[in-house]
């Protein structure tokens, strides 16, 4: 995996903005990612990301193109490379994270939509467990896998859980991991 340098840079957030929509980079990913809508269920899904709160950092223009740029490769494993590194909250702008999860949540691969769904959770945008949720629908064994174990110890994510457990049609995989997933929340209360 390709790991970024994340240098500060003078260029100001407006002119990586103009590049990114210069760049075309929304609608090469877009374009690209139709497909996808009729194997996902994350589909119908709106990514919101905010900033933090008290972060005083400017976002790092070069450190945004980097990740723009794998984002918006035609090869699923640097598209994977730059959603492993939105997981690690870095100095990127909230909306292009916004734009780079909607767009990857919803790609063909489905180890992009199981990164994806793993870097949505741990920048903790929008509404998680609604994400994880359809995640959950995914027609892909290894999403599924990658939003059950993202799901917290709230008591959605538990009742959630305890369904998964008793539905008598999921797969094994997916219920052992719940089931694995319950034990150790009531050894951790």
């Amino acid at each position: 995996m390709l790991k970024l340098p994340n240098h500060k840079s003078g260029i100001a957030m407006p002119l990586v903005i103009s590049f990114i929509v210069m760049a075309g980079f929304a609608n090469h990913v877009f374009a690209d990612n139709a497909k996808a809508r009729s194997a996902s269920s994350l589909d119908s899904i709106q990514i919101y990301c905010m900033a933090e709160q008290g972060s005083v950092a400017e976002p790092d223009a070069s450190f945004t193109e980097a990740i723009v740029n794998l984002a918006g490769s035609s090869d699923p494993v640097q598209r994977v490379s730059a959603l492993s590194q939105l997981a690690e909250k870095g100095s990127i702008d909230a909306g292009v994270v916004e734009k780079i999860l909607q767009t990857a949540i919803q790609d063909v691969d489905p180890n992009v939509r199981g990164q994806a769904v793993y870097a949505f959770a741990q920048q903790g945008c929008g509404d998680l467990f609604v994400v994880l949720e359809q995640a959950l629908q995914d027609t892909e064994l290894s999403v599924r896998l990658m939003a059950l174990d993202s799901l917290g110890a709230d008591e959605r994510s538990v009742a959630l859980l305890k369904e998964i457990v008793e539905d008598e049609d999921e797969a094994e995989a997916i219920k052992d991991l719940a089931t694995m997933k319950l034990e150790s929340l009531s050894v951790s209360n």
